[in-house]
């Protein structure tokens, strides 16, 4: 099996210092219920969404008049949700170095760690996935997609904001990205939304009759366009796509 960079993956922890509202939204933005390399952490996300909830409610009652929390009380809550939270990403670093072996992949462990709404602690220093989320931060996410061939490609990107993850999105929600760059940065997206990519290559064709039918290339993930008989590219959104999808994949937006 070929490996690619194998290090140790790192996952960023919650302290006691940071500021509630970042322990706030750090602790909101973790997923993990359904995913199954998390089965077996004790420590749910529910349990942590909890702790942070209460935690604003009190942070939010120490700014009234009179206050209905103590600084004190505040205080003790944040410690109650960092230490679970960070309960969760101890696990969940074992997890992600586990699925990068399994995997022969580096990649592997980042994108569950990126999924289930944890923050590296360093930058991807691995060879990039040929489809794959390679970073994301609070309301964007940086996709790269590898060209199928050498020289001239474009690309189509598709993307749609879901209810959750493993979830195709209908056609008529999602929103399609050209570009002729495989690296593209998706940004102003909701917190905690789940995003659907999908992606598919593009070669030139070789001027042809309107009428005649889309050609598949022979590289693997790219389609080659039809051509109008003035010689622009064509794109159509009806049946039979002549798209080659990479597949989707699914992230959870901090």
């Amino acid at each position: 099996m070929a490996t690619k960079n194998l290090g140790k993956i790192s996952l960023l922890t919650l302290s006691e210092t940071d500021s509630n509202g970042y322990v706030i939204t750090e602790c909101l933005v973790l997923r993990t219920t359904g995913v199954a390399a998390m089965a077996g952490c004790t420590t749910t996300d529910v349990m942590v969404h909890n702790a942070a909830g209460t935690l604003q409610t009190m942070e939010t009652g120490s700014m009234l008049r009179p206050q209905t929390y103590t600084t004190s009380q505040v205080s003790a809550q944040k410690k109650v949700a960092v230490n679970l939270y960070n309960k969760v990403i101890a696990f969940m670093k074992g997890a992600c170095n586990d699925a990068a072996i399994s995997a022969g992949d580096i990649n592997a462990g980042h994108t569950l760690a990126i999924n289930c709404g944890a923050i590296l602690a360093k930058k991807v220093i691995s060879s990039q996935p040929d489809f794959g989320v390679i970073a994301s931060g609070p309301g964007w996410v940086t996709v790269h997609a590898k060209k199928a061939s050498k020289g001239l490609e474009g690309h189509l990107f598709i993307i749609a904001i879901v209810t959750d993850k493993n979830i195709a999105p209908a056609k008529g929600t999602c929103e399609y990205l050209v570009s002729m760059e495989g690296t593209i940065e998706i940004t102003d997206l909701p917190s905690k939304c789940v995003l659907a990519i999908n992606h598919s290559g593009l070669l030139p064709a070789k001027q042809k009759a309107a009428n005649s039918s889309t050609p598949t290339a022979s590289e693997k993930k790219a389609t080659k366009l039809a051509v109008s008989k003035k010689g622009h590219p064509t794109f159509s959104y009806t049946s039979p796509d002549p798209y080659t999808w990479d597949g989707w994949i699914w992230v959870v937006i901090q």
